[in-house]
């Protein structure tokens, strides 16, 4: 395999081991470890971490290597301030441009997260809870405020999912969506803006309430 590719493939492994939460914030990440676990060179790992260093999922520190990158309780809450204003931005503008289609595809997707939490599937309800939001993103004309915010969700994907393990917390995240998709359905740009905002500040609630007992 060609080194460019074999970066690129260990790059790609250890993101999504990052963000599924395989390793743990400020986790060390060691390069001879990795180097035989990857079955590469350890020239390879550190390239490999440097490319995640730049998209922000691990910190290099000279003489101490890598370590998986650990945000603060007020990172994580500023970055749910953020969310909620490119959320709504985002929403706003996605309404008039959402199809008949992107509405059955909502419509799908929100069946399948009822499902989930009904069976009681909490990590499932959150992959489909990601799906529904992406469909909105993906209707977004402007794709500079879509990029943004899809790059600042995969940084903290880890986080994303600890919320809807707070109890009733998997009820609330329901309600909200059911009230976005309705507000969707009717073509209520304002409406469905108002609706997501509320979703997100509920879950920058539950992080500031609860963040001591997720980490």
């Amino acid at each position: 395999m060609p080194r460019a590719n074999q970066v690129t493939t260990v790059y790609e492994k250890l993101r999504e081991r990052i963000e599924n939460g395989f390793y743990s914030p400020a986790e060390s990440l060691p390069e001879v470890k990795l180097a035989t676990e990857y079955g590469v060179s350890r020239n390879t790992i550190k390239k490999a971490l440097l490319m995640l260093e730049s998209d922000a999922f691990v910190t290099i520190e000279q003489n101490k290597g890598a370590k998986v990158r650990n945000y603060s309780r007020q990172e994580v809450l500023d970055y749910l301030d953020l969310r909620v204003e490119l959320e709504g931005f985002i929403t706003r503008l996605a309404v008039p441009c959402i199809t008949k289609k992107d509405v059955r595809r909502l419509e799908s997707i929100f069946e399948q997260m009822t499902d989930c939490r009904e069976n009681g599937d909490l990590l499932g309800y959150s992959a489909q809870n990601l799906q529904f939001h992406t469909v909105i993103y993906d209707a977004c004309p402007n794709r500079t405020a879509a990029d943004i915010l899809v790059r600042l969700k995969t940084q903290m994907r880890k986080y994303n999912a600890k919320t809807i393990l707070v109890p009733k917390r998997d009820e609330h995240s329901w309600e909200e969506h059911r009230a976005i998709l309705d507000a969707i359905r009717a073509g209520d740009a304002q409406q469905a803006e108002r609706c997501i905002r509320l979703h997100i500040e509920n879950v920058r609630k539950t992080y500031d309430e609860f963040f001591t007992l997720f980490f």
